[in-house]
């Protein structure tokens, strides 16, 4: 907490009529962030970032003049053009200096809001101990090709691999779509699962080239319960789930002896699978779960000999949605549509086998 409150000095000892706005955004930032860490974890969480060495200000001129490292990018004494712009990576940025390139981590960036272009001037004795501070906002953030996507969930497909292709948007989860229109799906390098020690429901943040989707890298992964600091981060995807799931896990005794030694698969759904096999366990029957991105004939074989095909309508891809509908006519296969909600599938379920002589049925 002690570093927030020099923080929060530090900004209004600075402020000046130039930088009224900037000022206020930052502590702004630091009092969502104080509201956000006690609401998740009950405490502040420390900035392990290396505080600026105490010194006088005629002998930080001093130093600056005999240390290549204590003022890396410019002289305090240029007033009118302290810091260098920054170039923004996929992850982390760059300060081009007069005594070689300094990395900026990409904690930095976060934590203090650096954008492409700001102005940022690094101070200390050792390049591990640099403080880095922004002299000047951006006015070129814009000509910077980085997109980023925050709070992605991170979800096991099932070959084992593990995949993006979904946000948490607007306290939702809603399909990643890069253009706007058709879903996209991340496959995660080992490089970054060994990198952030990802697993199944891991939220992140993915950055690419705008014209080079496959360039893209995990930036970010943010904590659930740690003292790391983030930008405000969702609640765990867990919290995002229809909490009415695990309310309904039981079928009545006719909906039982109905299910019975069922074969029944679901497509594009397999990130509520967690929600969805308690349904099969306790109804004795059986049920696969796809994304719907699997290979095609991975799928007609699954389906081959099933009682019901059920598209999660929600989160099905055109393509995923077309290929579930394309199976159940090829083997004549009840097909249902529904929301991915449990009582909507559950529904699609006694439905589709009850209903059976039904080909074709939408639960909107």
């Amino acid at each position: 907490m002690k570093q927030i409150s020099d923080e929060l000095i530090s900004c209004i000892n600075q402020l000046t009529k130039e930088n009224v706005a900037e000022t206020r955004e930052r502590v702004n930032k630091l009092f969502d962030f104080i509201e956000l860490s006690q609401a998740l974890w009950g405490s502040i969480p420390s900035f392990n970032v290396p505080e600026e060495p105490k010194k006088e200000p005629d002998e930080a001129l001093k130093l600056s003049n005999e240390t290549s490292q204590r003022m890396i990018v410019t002289s305090s004494c240029d007033s009118t053009n302290l810091g260098t712009p920054m170039e923004r990576k996929l992850k982390g940025g760059i300060l081009k200096g007069k005594h070689g390139d300094i990395y900026v981590p990409e904690k930095i960036v976060r934590m203090h809001g650096f954008e492409h272009g700001d102005y940022i001037e690094a101070i200390g004795d050792h390049l591990k101990d640099l403080v880095f501070i922004k002299r000047k906002s951006s006015v070129t953030k814009h000509e910077s090709n980085r997109i980023e996507i925050d709070y992605c969930v991170i979800t096991k497909t099932s070959d084992g691999l593990l995949v993006a292709d979904q946000m948490i948007k607007e306290g939702k989860l809603t399909r990643i779509k890069l253009d706007g229109e058709s879903p996209y799906q991340f496959l995660i390098s080992q490089r970054d699962i060994d990198t952030y020690s990802l697993r199944d429901g891991s939220v992140v943040a993915i950055a690419y080239h705008e014209t080079d989707p496959l360039s893209f890298r995990v930036v970010w992964c943010y904590p659930e319960r740690t003292g790391e600091l983030a930008r405000p981060d969702p609640k765990p995807s867990s919290y995002y789930k229809d909490s009415s799931v695990k309310k309904e896990s039981l079928w009545t005794d006719i909906e039982l002896n109905l299910l019975k030694n069922k074969k029944i698969v679901i497509i594009g759904a397999d990130f509520r699978s967690a929600d969805f096999m308690p349904l099969a366990e306790s109804g004795n029957f059986s049920l696969d779960i796809f994304s719907g991105d699997e290979s095609k004939t991975r799928i007609k074989a699954a389906v081959k000999n099933t009682d019901l095909i059920i598209s999660a309508s929600e989160h099905s891809s055109h393509r995923s949605s077309g290929l579930a509908k394309e199976c159940a006519k090829k083997y004549k296969i009840p097909f249902r549509a529904a929301p991915t909600s449990q009582s909507s599938i559950k529904r699609a379920m006694i439905h589709g086998i009850k209903e059976s002589y039904i080909p074709f049925h939408s639960f909107f």
